[in-house]
């Protein structure tokens, strides 16, 4: 398959709703258990993709699809969300990663 813009946004549009299905209204247990050290939980990983939406992922698409010639992305803190309070509730964290997304594709 070839790259097609409007096919990708497909997948991205639904991606929020697939992780809100697999994590919304799981016990903690589920939510904050990992693999070990340096491993991150399913409520981790949520917030790598707010963090991603709110500072990265729209920056490197404009890079990929710009037409210049310096390709190099500015430096994304991958860790950030590991030092984010881990007091909201997972409903909440999934909501604000859905907005996210929606404003992020329809910009």
């Amino acid at each position: 398959m070839l790259f097609d813009l409007a096919k990708s946004i497909e997948i991205l549009e639904r991606t929020p709703a697939v992780v809100t299905a697999l994590l919304e209204g799981l016990n903690s247990e589920w939510l904050l258990s990992n693999e070990g050290a340096d491993t991150w939980s399913p409520y981790d990983i949520i917030g790598h993709y707010i963090e991603g939406e709110k500072t990265d992922w729209i920056p490197r698409m404009r890079i990929i699809l710009s037409n210049g010639e310096d390709k190099r992305f500015v430096p994304f803190d991958r860790f950030s969300q590991l030092n984010n309070d881990k007091n909201k509730p997972i409903d909440t964290l999934l909501k604000e990663f859905a907005e996210w997304r929606k404003n992020n594709i329809s910009n």
